[in-house]
């Protein structure tokens, strides 16, 4: 502080010490980058396309192996509920390696495929070009009717599946990607629900969410008629806005007593609204996944695969049969974990 005369005294002296936040892990090899491995070829049919990656997995992930124990596990995960259970033998399954700079995903973390799990939603933003840039990497693939699966390396509760419509056309794709967080590891019973729902349920066989919430209260006219367009390509067969037992999508599968354990009928509350639209079953696995998918959805993807896997059209009856032999272990909604 200035004294009277002018000059300067020195009162004390403070020391300031900044220490920097730790620092991000970055990679420095990326020559595994890219790298194809088949990890499961068809057996039946002309082999049904999955290709798995993961984003977030920084070189040393890659060389400890905990990259290759999660695609591993994220196939056995893929194939864990009926019907798909005893579907696989028609799926081609790819795991495709992508190196992100850094380990763990985050706002400002540079991962391949930049994927950033929301804090208020359940939602994933991530790059769509380069998933299709590393799906494409699987030489020959049929990739109109690949699912792309990105598993990423967050314990954050979410996960979203991107359902695709032709630029020009505005018809249908088959092609779709679905994220799913990795939670608390590969071998969370979490991660595996969370993805065969959003894998098999909305990516392969084109499912709706049979959750309703009251901040929607009814559907109005627009959504009406987009469901209703849906279910003319073969998609959202799960959910319908009839409102008679005789006029639902599952209407063959009421009343029917080969399906009497699983209570179908008509439960209002689906495809986000709390009114007006109605599910099969009042749990289920695109409900709040402490139950196997219901019958209607499990016809769905068995008629998937039969046409993707063989290009034929099933019939009821033939489902029925498969169903019978392959049906759910137990239909209980006791003997899941509730999520």
């Amino acid at each position: 502080m200035p004294t009277s005369d002018g000059k300067w005294v020195e009162l004390d002296t403070a020391y300031v010490s900044q220490n920097s936040m730790a620092s991000v892990y970055e990679s420095k090899d990326f020559s595994a980058d890219g790298m194809v491995l088949e990890l499961q070829h068809a057996t039946v049919g002309k082999g049904i396309p999955f290709v798995l990656m993961g984003d977030g997995f920084a070189d040393k992930d890659i060389a400890d192996g905990t990259y290759s124990r999660v695609m591993s596990k994220t196939l056995e995960n893929l194939f864990s509920e009926e019907p798909i259970k005893s579907l696989r033998d028609y799926f081609d399954v790819y795991a495709v390696t992508a190196v992100s700079k850094n380990s763990g995903v985050d706002i400002d973390h540079k991962t391949v495929f930049s994927t950033v799990p929301s804090d208020i939603d359940r939602k994933i933003a991530f790059d769509t070009d380069k998933v299709d840039e590393y799906t494409k990497k699987v030489a020959g693939i049929d990739f109109e009717n690949t699912l792309s699966v990105v598993i990423v390396n967050s314990n954050k509760h979410n996960g979203v599946t991107m359902l695709l419509l032709d630029e020009d056309t505005k018809l249908p794709r088959q092609r779709a990607i679905a994220l799913c967080t990795l939670l608390d590891g590969a071998n969370d019973e979490e991660f595996r629900l969370v993805l065969v729902h959003e894998a098999i349920g909305h990516g392969l066989a084109k499912l709706a969410d049979e959750n309703g919430y009251e901040h929607y209260e009814a559907p109005d006219d627009k959504v009406v008629r987009q469901l209703r367009r849906y279910h003319e390509w073969g998609w959202m067969v799960n959910v319908d806005v009839a409102d008679d037992d005789a006029s639902v999508l599952w209407s063959p599968f009421i009343g029917d007593s080969r399906f009497a354990a699983e209570n179908i009928g008509r439960y209002e509350g689906a495809f986000t609204y709390a009114k007006g639209i109605y599910r099969p079953t009042e749990k289920s696995m695109m409900h709040s996944m402490n139950a196997p998918f219901n019958a209607p959805s499990r016809q769905a993807i068995y008629n998937k695969v039969m046409m993707l896997g063989l290009g034929k059209t099933a019939t009821f009856d033939e489902f029925v049969a498969f169903d019978r032999v392959h049906k759910p272990i137990v239909w209980s909604y006791q003997s899941r974990i509730r999520h």
